[in-house]
């Protein structure tokens, strides 16, 4: 829904505005620019701008998969 979307949006920052529309009803969206790193059990893990290579993120998304531990079975019970 559109309410989760803006709940999603503010717990990762994500910032998003619709320019005006044209003619035909198109508009441009202006948006954050990043990438999200999450674990397999959903849980952020690290972020990456504009400003990071491809072998930045390379290197750090092996150094996750590395050192990653899963929460233990009774987390968040």
């Amino acid at each position: 829904s559109p309410e989760e979307v803006r709940a999603a949006s503010s717990a990762y920052r994500v910032y998003a505005s619709a320019g005006p529309k044209d003619e035909d009803g198109d508009y441009i969206v202006d948006h954050s620019i990043l990438i999200y790193l999450l674990g397999p059990d959903g849980l952020f893990l690290d972020c990456y701008g504009r400003s990071k290579s491809a072998e930045h993120i390379a290197h750090s998304v092996r150094r996750h998969m590395q050192t990653y531990q899963p929460l233990p079975d009774d987390a968040g019970q």
